[in-house]
């Protein structure tokens, strides 16, 4: 069959504030040729609210709609409607993304002998890693609460901050390397 790579499957767990800009990103990459072994599979339960579209990658059709099947449709990218609840979901998979706001689906993840990598983002704030000893050691606070990516008090201000896009932006790049066998910095944080 010549020099023809398998497919490495991908699951994204999460498809909003970080997630969604992340699928574009990843469709963009894709179609330069660049994730040709990628399979890519995005899961989310929730709807797209409206207040999704102040920092999120949706459209107003996309209003009331699962965020994984609004952004499956229309980046062609497979989609579940599902929540991750135990590690058996994950079975099949060679890379899982986590673009997730809460800490149970993460612990999930990272207990499993799956390879990770795992965008956050808090207002300006990002950070990106993914699972290699130095991270499995550092104490990941995976307790915390389901919270937004954006600060509420500033999105009633009429602030929007881009700690997510940027967590996306590096997710993406940490995604490709991992692609091309060349990840090397486990951890990425930084505040703007």
């Amino acid at each position: 069959m010549g020099n023809r790579k398998m497919k490495r499957k991908t699951l994204l767990i999460g498809a909003g504030g970080i997630g969604s800009h992340l699928v574009m990103y990843l469709r963009y990459y894709a179609d330069r040729g660049q994730l040709d072994e990628m399979d890519l599979t995005i899961t989310d339960p929730d709807q797209v609210e409206k207040k999704n579209r102040l920092y999120s990658n949706f459209l107003l059709e996309d209003i009331g709609l699962n965020k994984a099947e609004a952004l499956g449709k229309r980046y062609k990218f497979k989609y579940e409607k599902t929540k991750i609840t135990n590690s058996s979901q994950l079975k099949g998979y060679d890379l899982i993304v986590l673009a997730v706001d809460n800490s149970k689906s993460r612990d999930i993840v990272y207990k499993s002998n799956k390879f990770w990598i795992d965008c956050r983002s808090k207002g300006m704030g990002y950070s990106v890693f993914f699972n290699s000893n130095k991270t499995k050691n550092n104490g990941l606070n995976l307790n915390r609460p389901a919270e937004s990516c954006q600060y509420e008090n500033r999105l009633e201000e009429g602030l929007i901050d881009c700690g997510n896009v940027i967590s996306a932006i590096i997710g993406t790049g940490q995604i490709l390397n991992y692609f091309r066998g060349k990840l090397s910095i486990s951890e990425i944080i930084g505040i703007l």
